[in-house]
């Protein structure tokens, strides 16, 4: 049949009769399809030069031909090879990729119930294991359309290499960037089919799924463990259900105590339609039975984050309210809130952390489960009221080790570099700098037996003032004065010894808050927790300053063991400095001036073998909105720090007057010790209790070495070059 003929092309065509120059032929249904396969063909081509761009564009070919090391995640182990959980290659904060460090754990597909397994791939790809990773009969819908229409091999690569490069997790939309984005999962969809195979690319896209609404999580194991408290292996059918009815918008699945009942109880009801939805798909395509799917659609759920209440029975189960669980907690993997730190510590090193599958950490499980206990209000001293909150951090003194770093935040947020209070809290050090500063003056000729007078003092035109507002009028011993924590001996001590001591903060990192006109021998330095431990570690060491770290071990994918720079220790104090600063630590503890008598060993503790030598030091600011404790024994050093991170709020008043932080140290005793003591230096011995150089032993400290850096801070630990 001919559509079309013209009328006038023999009257107006100049050109003469040649067979390379012929008339339009008439449009019929064969040239049509002739034609309509044309332009499929330009498509296609026109897909394929356009995912080839993209994939060049991105950097997705090589990290697709890696996927399976792109998503394996760092395997993180303590000190004695206990797992700590795992980090997430991620590039956090780069322009390439912009996702979320997320937590995860992969699982092998046997290890994954059958029922979310059918779920899954009934809903999300059917035809998964019949075609080559491109489903030819939804590709238009995937071209045209910024949602669904993926396979299961498309969406893993959106979800992993392709992240953070188009419209995905950018921010940015618009019909060019979603169609560069579904050409270029087009053209590597089949490649990584091929390389993999359908069964490990099934395995890779349940352990990755994107749950982000979920606590920053992602794969099955995480959403199993989050939503119903359950392994993957142990999913029913109606938990299954849930969990692939969520993939959507799982951020959906969040509430909190602020969210109205009517918004919460409407949210969970849109849950439980994607519920049944996904159940119906299952029943439909004949992989369920009836009975299967109407014991799971009655199956009244009640996810650990909500408190659900049903009305009806049977097929006609309905949810009549739905708030959030008051009682739900959710404590993220050991590892979760040291991840990025221990990011900064690989680069900072040289190491890339995509190159990594294994790190041994310094951290102890134990120590560190003991500390999170207690800094997250599980302690003895409890819970901290709403805007208040504290960092932990414990080293090893034989060369500085982190052995446990907490904050009070937990979960998310303390995944959070900002929020990790105990290597981001620069807050003033208060009265913790004291033994610092005794320790400055013990190298130029003073002694904890010196003595001077606790009277009136001015610093510039400053009065000098105790914490007690009183004087004591007498003269008193530089071992009193710190367990006092008299500060007009302090600025007495350090007139004339400032310019040594502010070397000496340097040195170990503390900064200079130049907005703070006061004596610096009364702690107008910042530092943070994880700082202050290693300083005080000095005291035990023999009077090395080392630099806090977190990395013991790292290995690559491959088992080999990567190199770590090793800067080591460098000398802060003589060794007869560093042992009279310890001895007077322990007397600040065990003298009957002190105010930390708590600390001393019960009688339990000694039976126990826990009575070590400790020594502490406590230290409040004027404004009260910072209050601390340093602690040192022969094998651990520790610094707790609670106030208001921004430095607005006052602390409650019984957080420092029940000394706290102070009772917070006291978990250092509770820790297994393969070093009880200290051993006194040549040239020491004791007059009156204390430990003091013996007559004509004038001990001198060295040089301070560089300044200090420690994990979390941006600078290099161990010495290593600027990353």
């Amino acid at each position: 049949m001919k559509l079309w003929r013209p009328q006038l092309w023999k009257s107006l065509s100049p050109w003469p009769r040649t067979p390379f120059v012929r008339r339009p032929a008439p449009w019929t249904w064969r040239r049509l399809l002739r034609a309509g396969l044309a332009t499929v063909g330009v498509l296609t081509l026109g897909t394929m030069a356009l995912g080839l761009g993209g994939a060049a564009y991105s950097g997705a070919w090589a990290r697709a031909w890696n996927l399976r090391a792109e998503l394996q995640p760092i395997e993180v182990q303590d000190r004695r090879g206990a797992p700590l959980g795992v980090i997430d290659h991620c590039r956090e904060g780069g322009a390439t990729n912009a996702v979320p460090c997320r937590e995860s754990l992969s699982v092998p597909l046997t290890g994954v119930s059958r029922s979310f397994l059918l779920a899954y791939v009934s809903k999300e790809d059917v035809r998964f294991f019949s075609h080559v990773g491109v489903d030819l009969g939804r590709l238009p819908r995937a071209l045209l359309s910024g949602a669904g229409g993926s396979t299961i091999t498309m969406q893993l690569l959106k979800n992993s290499v392709l992240a953070g490069h188009f419209d995905y997790d950018t921010g940015r939309r618009g019909l060019g960037l979603v169609m560069t984005r579904k050409a270029t999962e087009f053209v590597l969809a089949p490649v990584v089919t091929a390389k993999y195979g359908r069964r490990e690319i099934l395995s890779m896209s349940v352990n990755s799924l994107p749950w982000l609404g979920i606590g920053q999580r992602k794969g099955i194991y995480d959403a199993a463990r989050t939503v119903f408290g359950v392994d993957p292996a142990d999913l029913t059918l109606a938990q299954s259900a849930f969990l692939v009815g969520l993939l959507p918008a799982p951020g959906r699945y969040l509430v909190d105590d602020q969210t109205a009942p009517e918004t919460a109880t409407s949210r969970f009801r849109w849950m439980r339609t994607q519920q049944l939805l996904t159940l119906r798909i299952l029943r439909s395509r004949e992989l369920i039975t009836a009975a299967q799917y109407a014991e799971a659609a009655q199956t009244p759920l009640q996810p650990r984050l909500w408190r659900v209440e049903y009305a009806g029975g049977g097929s006609d189960l309905r949810v009549v309210s739905a708030t959030r669980n008051p009682d739900y907690r959710n404590d993220p993997e050991p590892v979760w809130a040291m991840q990025e730190l221990v990011r900064r510590e690989l680069r900072a090193d040289g190491i890339d952390p995509r190159r990594v599958g294994r790190v041994v950490l310094t951290i102890d499980a134990a120590a560190q489960a003991a500390l999170t206990r207690r800094v997250t209000g599980e302690g003895a001293t409890g819970g901290r009221p709403v805007g208040v909150a504290e960092g932990a951090a414990i080293v090893d003194v034989r060369g500085g080790g982190v052995i446990a770093l907490s904050s009070s935040t937990g979960g998310n947020e303390s995944s959070q570099p900002g929020r990790q209070w105990a290597v981001s809290a620069l807050r003033p050090v208060a009265s913790t700098v004291k033994p610092l500063l005794y320790s400055v003056a013990f190298g130029q000729g003073l002694t904890q037996q010196s003595t001077l007078t606790d009277g009136p003092t001015r610093y510039g035109a400053q009065n000098i003032r105790n914490n007690s507002g009183t004087f004591l009028g007498r003269p008193v011993t530089v071992r009193e004065a710190n367990a006092r924590s008299l500060n007009t001996v302090a600025v007495q001590v350090g007139l004339g010894r400032e310019t040594a001591l502010r070397a000496v903060l340097g040195s170990v990192g503390y900064r200079e808050d130049t907005a703070n006109r006061s004596s610096p021998a009364l702690g107008t330095y910042r530092a943070t927790p994880l700082t202050v431990a290693a300083a005080y570690a000095s005291f035990a060491n023999g009077g090395e300053l080392c630099r806090p770290h977190l990395l013991a071990e790292v290995y690559d994918r491959a088992g080999r063991p990567l190199a770590l720079p090793r800067g080591g220790c460098e000398a802060l104090w003589s060794g007869a400095v560093a042992y009279e600063t310890f001895d007077m630590l322990t007397g600040a503890v065990n003298d009957p001036a002190s105010h930390v008598q708590f600390l001393r060993p019960t009688l339990w503790q000694r039976l126990a073998g826990h009575g070590v030598p400790l020594g502490a030091k406590s230290g409040t600011t004027d404004d009260v909105r910072d209050t601390w404790c340093a602690a040192v024994t022969p094998q651990y050093a520790m610094a707790v720090w609670i106030g208001d991170p921004s430095g607005v709020s006052s602390v409650p008043t019984d957080l420092y007057r029940d000394q706290t932080a102070c009772r917070e140290v006291g978990l250092l005793r509770d820790l297994p010790h393969e070093v009880r003591e200290v051993t006194p230096p040549a040239g020491m011995t004791r007059r009156d209790g204390a430990a003091v150089p013996a007559p004509g032993v004038t001990p001198k400290n060295p040089a301070p070495p560089a300044r200090t850096a420690a994990p979390g801070s941006g600078a290099p630990a161990r010495g290593a070059g600027t990353p």
